[in-house]
């Protein structure tokens, strides 16, 4: 029981390390990092869509009017083997979401913003015991703030308040905020690292710090080591973007107090469970007009598992290929 325990505390550990602080793979654009007149993103790069988390800017805008950016996505993962033998699983995920950035003062930009993130399943099988589906939906109130005068440090904070259940549930038990503080430095204008710490109560480790960095080692190539999507991106034109790397999805939620279903002879009423997939392919995104990009990809689902961390028992699946389209917008 122990080494299954602390066989499960390491791979949590790693995933997290690459999920946890809402930060993944953002379009690099043309040019180069640089955070001349601007705020740039502590958690940059952030992706509006999978991590599956609340989202964040590319970059807080410092002007004084509003600025807006909007995100969707759908996944689809075809059929893969429940380890335990309980039958066989098909998964739909989907996200949606807006954020907006003011400046306040200088040096000082709010953001607001919310977020729906869904997973639903399919099973063929008998007496299957996890969930149809889960569901988070959350408000995004945070700030950037510059640290110095040369715009060199930067830190955001950011909060998540939200019901994270599943369609059946949602009620006070789902309510959740998990929150995040993160610094950044900009080396240069190709190269900036970050920490970020993460906060989550349904997490199996409530408290997680996230290291990073974006580092444009040449024309047109980044190198994105930032979770949840690190990846390797290639510019051939302003407009395409052509990258590969992995992916990891999670959604961390409260079961019904009424769920009726029994893992390993323990009741998963009112259970916590935290969702994880790891993902590797590649894909290629097009901006077809200026701040409005499709992107599309595939590849394989390559590790999935449903962990319910106060009953420590879990339930894995085999590998799968899928695919994910996603629209993205910045006004």
């Amino acid at each position: 029981m122990k080494e299954k325990f602390y066989f499960k505390a390491l791979v949590i550990i790693a995933l997290w390390l690459f999920n946890s602080a809402i930060i993944s793979a953002q379009e690099p654009g043309p040019g180069p990092i640089t955070p001349e007149g601007e705020i740039e993103d502590p958690l940059a790069p952030v992706r509006l869509v999978p991590g599956r988390q609340a989202f964040g800017p590319a970059k807080s805008q410092a002007s004084d009017d509003w600025s807006f950016e909007l995100g969707t996505d759908y996944g689809y993962v075809a059929s893969a083997s429940l380890k335990q033998g309980l039958g066989t699983i098909t998964e739909q995920s989907a996200e949606v979401g807006i954020l907006a950035s003011h400046k306040i003062v200088d040096g000082l930009v709010g953001i607001v913003g919310g977020d729906w993130q869904t997973f639903s399943f399919g099973y063929n099988g008998s007496n299957i015991p996890l969930p149809q589906n889960l569901q988070g939906l959350n408000m995004i109130f945070g700030v950037d703030v510059q640290l110095d005068e040369e715009s060199e440090w930067l830190m955001r904070i950011q909060l998540e308040p939200g019901v994270y259940g599943t369609l059946q549930s949602i009620g006070w038990h789902q309510v959740n905020m998990p929150g995040v503080a993160a610094f950044t430095n900009i080396v240069n204008e190709d190269f900036q690292w970050f920490i970020a710490l993460r906060v989550d109560a349904f997490n199996f480790f409530p408290v997680i710090p996230v290291p990073g960095f974006r580092w444009r080692f040449a024309k047109d190539w980044l190198l994105n080591g930032s979770a949840p999507k690190p990846t390797i991106d290639w510019s051939p034109t302003e407009d395409i973007r052509l990258f590969v790397g992995g992916d990891i999805l999670n959604l961390n939620a409260r079961l019904a107090d009424s769920n009726p279903e029994v893992l390993g002879n323990r009741s998963l009423a009112g259970a916590l469970v935290n969702y994880f997939e790891a993902r590797v392919g590649g894909g290629i995104s097009y901006e077809v007009s200026p701040g409005l990009s499709v992107q599309a990809e595939g590849g394989a689902m390559v590790w999935r598992t449903f962990d319910f961390p106060r009953i420590n028992d879990n339930v894995n699946s085999t590998m799968a290929p899928y695919f994910q389209i996603a629209l993205r917008g910045q006004f």
